[in-house]
């Protein structure tokens, strides 16, 4: 039976992860369940820094960015003897479960910690939305919309000056946010990591803009 959970952010902030620990915090009270927060994510296992979360504790976060948990990478993690260690600490603190919000590596620590036997449940979060079993992980949606907000303004540099303009976006290995922003923005080519670059074929498109008085582009 769970009566205390714990719950942590972990890897790359992304919007939408204060409004996850609010939902998760208050949801679980709800219930009549108790509540722990884990400061710094994984690291914060290590280091023994966790907090209680009552509904007060959550007020008020909801429309701001980044995690009131804070957050951190610790490669330390990957190591079975350091998640062993964590699993202890955990059961120490008579924790139940844990909710990890975070991206793939996040989801790879809740899957270790699974393995040894506690029980974990994720929720994906993290901007460049190259995650499975979800169509849009926390803070995708934001992250396409403030690029729009952007690329927006530089066309109308652009267009000024009768340049191309090459913007370059987050997402690492993942196109998702290239390719929406651009669909969204009207972009006039967009390179993915998933497929090759013809640097040659796309010059020759921009010039056959050109040549049609195209004078400006953009390119993301």
């Amino acid at each position: 039976m769970i009566n205390k959970i714990g719950v942590l952010t972990s890897g790359g902030d992304a919007p939408g992860m204060n409004a996850a620990i609010r939902g998760v915090t208050r949801y679980a009270i709800q219930k009549g369940l108790t509540v722990e927060g884990i400061i710094r994510g994984y690291e914060g296992l290590l280091s023994h820094e966790t907090r209680p979360l009552g509904r007060r504790d959550v007020g008020a976060i909801i429309h701001r960015g980044g995690t009131m948990l804070r957050t951190a990478r610790c490669l330390e993690f990957k190591e079975k003897e350091t998640q062993k260690k964590a699993v202890a600490y955990l059961r120490e603190l008579e924790i139940d479960a844990l909710v990890v919000i975070g991206g793939d590596g996040s989801m790879r620590g809740a899957q270790a910690l699974s393995r040894l036997g506690f029980p974990t449940i994720t929720i994906p979060g993290t901007i460049d939305n190259d995650m499975m079993g979800t169509q849009y992980t926390l803070g995708f949606d934001t992250t396409v919309n403030t690029v729009l907000e952007s690329v927006n303004k530089i066309r109308d540099t652009a267009f000024s000056h009768d340049r191309v303009a090459v913007i370059e976006v987050m997402g690492r290995e993942a196109g998702f946010i290239a390719l929406n922003a651009g669909m969204a923005s009207g972009a006039e080519a967009v390179l993915v990591p998933e497929h090759p670059v013809d640097l040659a074929a796309l010059c020759r498109h921009l010039e056959e803009s050109h040549r049609m008085k195209k004078l400006s582009s953009i390119v993301i």
